[in-house]
């Protein structure tokens, strides 16, 4: 009797902590974690791809090396089964937030379309574009802009 209370107590933790955290198995934890993602509570695990170098002033593209990079996170996230993204870009808080709306939104098709290059389905990808809202950092200098160009990548579990 014992030994199954015991037992039961014990999956019930298991379960609760798989759930916890995005009901992700502990190896996919464990890369994401590896890749830099962090859990939040309200949006799951996220990754904010905020080099500098990634997208320069009014632009949509990313350096080539900024694209291996992306390409290699979307090799390991395919090959762990996290195929269910939420892409979301953003700029900085220069010009007309109509304009930085359709440029974070144009962003994060771009980095969706490295996503699909490298197997993703189009249904499994989210694309979302959110303009100068939520900077990382204040927009008071050309680095932090710099920084506030960004995609975050969320997984949908």
């Amino acid at each position: 009797m014992k030994f199954k209370l015991l037992f039961a107590v014990c999956i019930c933790f298991i379960l609760t902590g798989c759930t916890g955290l995005g009901g992700l198995k502990p190896r996919q934890i464990t890369m994401l974690k590896q890749q830099g993602f962090t859990y939040h509570e309200d949006e799951g695990w996220s990754l904010k791809l905020n080099d500098p170098l990634l997208f320069g002033f009014d632009k949509i593209e990313s350096s080539p090396e900024s694209i291996r990079q992306i390409e290699g996170l979307s090799i390991k996230l395919h090959k762990y089964n996290l195929e269910q993204l939420k892409i979301v870009g953003y700029t900085d808080d220069i010009g007309q937030e109509a304009y930085n709306l359709k440029l974070s939104q144009q962003r994060a098709e771009y980095i969706s379309s490295i996503f699909l290059q490298n197997g993703f389905k189009p249904i499994n990808i989210q694309t979302l574009g959110r303009g100068s809202e939520n900077p990382i950092v204040p927009n008071d200098s050309d680095e932090n802009r710099a920084n506030n160009r960004r995609v975050s990548i969320i997984i949908v579990p």
